[in-house]
C-alpha cells in the first residue's frame, strides 16, 4: 500500500469492461514461453495447450482467448500451468494485446470479436466492422 499517490487517480487492473457474459475457462499453458502477462491473447496449439498468439496466429480458424492472470510457463517444468482465461468478454480497450505487448489491429479486433471477444470502444475506421453478409 502506498500513502502518496495522487488523489482521484485511476488505474484498473482488471480486464473487464462488463462481467455480465463473461465466459471464463482454465486454459493449459504451454511451457517455454516464459511470463505471460495478463491481457494477452493466447491461442491453441495442436497439441491441446494455449501459447500467446503472434499477429499470424489470430485467424478465423483459430481458438482464441486473453488470459486473466499472469503466469509462468517455465520450459523445465513437468506439467503445463494453468491459467484462467475469457474466451468471450467485453473487455477495455487496450487491456489485451498480442505476444509480448504487442499491439492489436482492427484487423485482429474484428476477429476477436466475432470469437466474442469484443471491447468498449468501436473501431473509429467504420470499414472494419462492416456486417455485410459475404
Amino acid at each position: 500500500m502506498n500513502l502518496y499517490e495522487t488523489i482521484g487517480k485511476s488505474n484498473p487492473t482488471y480486464l473487464l469492461a462488463d462481467p455480465e457474459g463473461a465466459d471464463a475457462i482454465g486454459i493449459p499453458c504451454e511451457p517455454g514461453n516464459g511470463t505471460v502477462a495478463r491481457g494477452t491473447v493466447m491461442t491453441r496449439k495442436e497439441t491441446g495447450m494455449y501459447a500467446p498468439a503472434e499477429s499470424a496466429d489470430v485467424t478465423e480458424t483459430a481458438t482464441l482467448c486473453v488470459l486473466d492472470e499472469t503466469v509462468n510457463t517455465d520450459a523445465d517444468a513437468k506439467l503445463a500451468a494453468e491459467a484462467r482465461a475469457y474466451r468471450a468478454a467485453r473487455l477495455i480497450a487496450g487491456r489485451a494485446t498480442l505476444k509480448a505487448g504487442a499491439a492489436l489491429t482492427a484487423a485482429h479486433k474484428l476477429i476477436l470479436r466475432k470469437q466474442g471477444l469484443v471491447f468498449d470502444q468501436m473501431e473509429s475506421d467504420t470499414q472494419t466492422f462492416n456486417n455485410e453478409k459475404s
